[in-house]
């Protein structure tokens, strides 16, 4: 990891830590680990001790052996009290009927502040907690810190469960009871939850896999984009929209981009293009050259171009120029012996290695005001897309910051027992810096919203009609206009 990892200044300054030094703290355990399934964990923790949401340590065939388990989740959903970072509460979002209001201790409800988990304190639960939880942010840990509060989760040891989830509650009233949940599979599990509707008075008009369409039943020039993934589908979806667009007329429509339930993915630019009627700087990427960084480049390098690669407006299919680029400027920096290859066009997918970064607008685009509703769930690609809004002065953010964690690339290994070539477990790291359009570290220095709103246990029941109202303000244009 010294030697291979994009360490990123601002993400240790905002966390207040050191990776190597929290990593040096896990060693013993690594050592002194007496079983498989104790070494696999212990690699686990020396991994999460980064602070980086990426990189997991995955089994491999012939590795550690690891007994078998299944994922399981308690029949209630969980969110975090975002009211005081340094003390953070958390509460229950949702709940299933059919098994959390049939439970040892009385029902649990929506709303109620949980106490304790499994015997120890909310500080407890934290501490323990977060050395298992991926995370490059505050925000990123406190969420998933709650979000995973009902699961059994497979990358966390199973001697910190119980055979079910113990909590001590608190009411409205401030009286307490104590419930044990069971641990049933996912798919057993469903949840009602406390905030029902999101936008009520919004009808969904398209459902693609990468967002939702809504507009307001009464006619208002407002579109809301429910944004969930960047995946694969994004240029047909995002071909649909625009046709289903041109067609409704709404292209001049106040635009409102809802991502907090968004992953990452790829290809945010190429949204953007037709999401904007401005130019605007893409973000850029490079590479901490090391034994693993040369080896990825040089693969591109002797990679043929795809032949057959349709043209699309701001997108090079046919990888030519990350193949140039590895050819060049990447293998003289190689040869120079730099630390990084230069800063370019993020992973080269939208414009050549001397380019200065600058899209322009896709011949059919939206032209109305935008703003943007951000949360912790989700990061990488999104956090990317975030911030070329917001850094290019596009659109307001309106909630909170994005998950925090984005890099260009990550290498895998299979590391092995030392001495011999047995197989342990697969370990990655982060190798290249994302760097935002205003020339900052991505990774830990996410988009900071221009109205902070935490979510908290007083606003959760209308936490995202209060946010749309905002984002429509700051876009200039009123709810009720």
């Amino acid at each position: 990891s010294r030697e291979r990892e994009a360490w990123s200044p601002p993400k240790e300054e905002a966390l207040g830590y050191d990776p190597l030094e929290e990593m040096e703290a896990v060693r013993h355990e690594v050592v002194e680990a007496r079983t498989e399934e104790e070494l696999f964990y212990a690699l686990v923790k020396l991994s999460n001790a980064r602070r980086d949401r990426h990189l997991s340590v995955e089994p491999v065939p012939e590795g550690l052996r690891v007994p078998h388990r299944s994922a399981a989740r308690a029949p209630i959903e969980v969110r975090t009290d975002f009211s005081e970072l340094d003390a953070p509460g958390f509460f229950v979002w949702g709940v299933d009927p059919a098994h959390a209001n049939a439970v040892a201790g009385g029902s649990v409800r929506i709303g109620d502040r949980i106490v304790a988990v499994n015997g120890m304190t909310i500080p407890e639960y934290v501490e323990t907690f977060t050395a298992w939880t991926r995370h490059s942010s505050v925000h990123g840990l406190l969420w998933h810190l709650g979000l995973r509060l009902p699961e059994r989760a497979l990358d966390v040891p199973p001697w910190l469960y119980r055979d079910s989830l113990e909590l001590e509650l608190e009411r409205g009233d401030g009286i307490r009871y104590a419930v044990r949940l069971p641990y049933l599979p996912a798919d057993r599990v469903e949840i009602v939850a406390g905030e029902g509707e999101l936008y009520p008075g919004f009808s969904t008009v398209m459902e693609r896999l990468n967002f939702h369409v809504l507009r307001p039943d009464d006619g208002r020039p407002i579109v809301i984009l429910r944004w969930l993934d960047f995946e694969y589908e994004l240029i047909q979806d995002v071909v649909d929209l625009m046709e289903y667009a041109e067609t409704e007329d709404i292209l001049d429509h106040t635009l409102v981009i809802d991502v907090t339930w968004s992953s990452g993915g790829s290809r945010g630019a190429y949204a953007i293009q037709r999401l904007v009627s401005e130019p605007f700087r893409t973000t850029f990427g490079n590479i901490r050259i090391s034994d693993a960084a040369v080896e990825m480049i040089e693969e591109w390098a002797d990679e043929p171009d795809i032949a057959d690669a349709p043209d699309i407006f701001g997108l090079d299919e046919s990888r030519s120029w990350l193949h140039e680029w590895a050819r060049t400027n990447a293998r003289a920096a190689i040869e120079r012996g730099d630390e990084y290859t230069p800063d370019t066009p993020f992973k080269l997918a939208h414009l050549p290695q001397d380019s200065d970064g600058v899209l322009q607008p896709a011949p059919v685009h939206f032209t109305g005001p935008i703003a943007i509703i951000a949360g912790p769930h989700g990061g990488s690609h999104l956090d990317q897309f975030v911030s070329m809004f917001s850094d290019n002065g596009l659109a307001p953010v309106v909630g909170m910051p994005a998950g925090g964690y984005s890099n260009t690339w990550e290498a895998e290994e299979v590391i092995t027992l030392p001495g011999s070539e047995r197989p342990l477990a697969l370990f990655m790291w982060n190798v290249g810096h994302t760097i935002r359009p205003n020339g900052e570290i991505l990774e830990g220095n996410p988009v900071e919203p221009d109205v902070y709103v935490p979510l908290t246990r007083q606003n959760f029941r209308t936490y995202h009609r209060d946010l749309l109202e905002l984002a429509l303000q700051r876009a200039g244009r009123s709810i009720s206009d």
